[in-house]
């Protein structure tokens, strides 16, 4: 019997707020499709899977927490008709819900990817994904500066902002490439990096027109893992990850 012992280790150069805010999960290889489209129908070890996650911040300080959830599923094709290669499909929706103000963000992919080995121990993978993102805020669960009275914040007093697209929605694209090596029957090595949001999509509450650059950043992810074999109870499973966006970046690192 097989199990699994996780060790993971995050070091937060800086967190992802404000307008760098992207849905994430430090635990990314439970995530594959979201840390890089190639990972579609990168399956070793069967034909499709299916997965979801949850997390929860802040609960214990805030009355109304952060909450991130996701589903996800992708599966193998084409195997017996393309020599030595196949293709990969899959899905996800992604969901957070952030803050007093409920800010809400919804996200729906579709993932392709093709992969083809070079040898016996070689494989390349190239994939994409692309999808509808819509964000949405209850602007009347939020206070404002000119909303305080010189003691205490007041709902009664009108405020001079107003958010002129409270629902927005856009189309959004991913780029990955990956690589994996297959040395030996207990051995593989695997690495790729990632674009997100290379259409660079605007997004903003707000009408154009203030000077802003409202666009959705680009964002580079790079990961590698390992899976060796000891024995038939012993799998050890080291893995990295780093993500950057404008001036956030974050760095994990761990194994199973």
């Amino acid at each position: 019997m097989i199990r699994s012992v996780p060790a993971i280790v995050v070091i937060l150069l800086s967190t992802f707020v404000a307008s760098a805010q992207d849905l994430h999960f430090s635990q990314w290889f439970n995530s594959p499709l979201s840390t890089n489209p190639a990972n579609t129908g990168f399956i070793p070890q069967a034909d499709y899977r299916l997965g979801a996650n949850y997390r929860n911040q802040w609960s214990t300080i805030m009355s109304i927490p952060y909450k991130t959830m996701s589903v996800w599923g992708d599966v193998q094709l084409l195997r017996d008709r393309i020599e030595s290669g196949w293709l990969g499909v899959g899905g996800m929706l992604l969901r957070d819900v952030a803050g007093a103000g409920s800010l809400t963000s919804t996200k729906l992919y579709g993932s392709l990817a093709y992969h083809q080995m070079i040898g016996e121990a070689h494989l390349l993978s190239a994939g994409f994904n692309a999808g509808w993102v819509n964000k949405r805020i209850n602007s009347a669960d939020l206070k404002f500066p000119d909303q305080f009275d010189g003691r205490f914040f007041s709902k009664d007093i009108p405020t001079s902002v107003v958010l002129d697209n409270p629902n927005i929605n856009y189309f959004d694209v991913q780029f990955g490439l990956n690589y994996a090596y297959f040395p030996t029957e207990n051995l593989y090595v695997n690495g790729g990096i990632s674009v997100q949001h290379l259409n660079r999509a605007r997004e903003s509450f707000f009408d154009p027109g203030n000077g802003e650059d409202n666009r959705v950043p680009m964002r580079y992810t790079a990961f590698a893992n390992a899976s060796y074999k000891l024995n038939d109870e012993v799998i050890i499973n080291p893995m990295a990850y780093y993500t950057r966006q404008t001036n956030s970046s974050e760095i994990v690192g761990g194994g199973n």
